[in-house]
């Protein structure tokens, strides 16, 4: 008698080829306008080239693995949370969002984020910005005060050495920061001009949005300031279609390079001890 063990391939394509499945259905495919479409920190074109060419937005192995950790981390941490409503459904001037938590009282919008990435958040990075964002919307379209942002560090902290033509290189210090959650609490006041800031921007980046979609004219819609261009660009499948066949107007351009409201003195109090 022999235990016998195989590597199972077609069970791993049939979790493969659903895990796709459940992620095709959240590609947008109408002119609903998501917060996620407008963030300054996401690509906007991309955002645009997603809804005209649906077919050509390929879904990697990668891509569909970041689906599943952000899902699953997510369904876990809202049932240990067990503050509010989950998902729910809020929507401002045609631009519409799903919070994550919404507390049970209205006072207190939560996000939750999931990162593997071995970097600790800091306000300037792009990608704390890119959550500080998302949740200062939320906080607009809902009139609340008060927001949480909850970060899930998947591995021990990582320190960057360098990168030659073979990658990056890491080193992990031995008091690097381990796994675990770091949660941030963010405060708009009702009455701060702020609110009245980040809501012209939204409604101005929704509005050339709509505009691009309808016109079906991308060159209306600013691509990433260089810094993104360089590090995130050659890695998206629309980079040839987008820097070396179409077009940016000069007013796209000029709003690329517009200053950030969070780079603004004092609009931001932040301290991370």
């Amino acid at each position: 008698m022999v235990i016998r063990i195989r590597r199972s391939q077609e069970f791993t394509d049939i979790l493969q080829r659903n895990l796709k499945a459940r992620s095709e259905e959240k590609k947008r495919i109408d002119n609903t306008v998501h917060v996620s479409d407008i963030l300054p920190t996401t690509c906007i074109r991309k955002q645009y080239y997603s809804r005209k060419f649906p077919d050509k937005e390929l879904l990697s192995n990668e891509m569909v693995h970041h689906f599943v950790r952000g899902e699953s981390s997510e369904f876990v941490i809202t049932q240990l949370a067990n503050m509010g409503v989950a998902q729910a459904d809020i929507e401002m001037d045609g631009i519409v969002a799903h919070p994550d938590i919404m507390t049970g009282n209205g006072d207190t919008i939560i996000e939750l984020k999931d990162t593997v990435s071995g970097k600790r958040l800091g306000f300037y990075d792009d990608t704390f910005r890119s959550y500080l964002r998302q949740l200062l919307y939320y906080l607009v379209m809902t009139n609340i005060e008060k927001g949480i942002i909850s970060i899930r560090y998947n591995i021990k902290e990582l320190k960057w050495i360098k990168s030659d033509s073979k990658g990056d290189y890491f080193f992990r210090p031995f008091d690097a920061k381990d796994v675990g959650i770091e949660s941030w609490d963010i405060l708009l006041p009702k009455d701060d001009i702020t609110r009245e800031v980040l809501k012209n921007e939204m409604v101005r980046r929704k509005t050339l949005f709509l505009r691009a979609l309808e016109e079906n004219n991308v060159s209306l819609l600013p691509r990433l300031i260089d810094d993104a261009k360089r590090s995130k660009c050659p890695y998206c499948q629309f980079y040839d279609k987008c820097i070396n066949q179409d077009n940016e107007t000069n007013e796209a351009r000029l709003m690329a390079k517009e200053l950030d409201l969070l780079d603004i003195k004092n609009i931001v109090d932040f301290k991370p001890m």
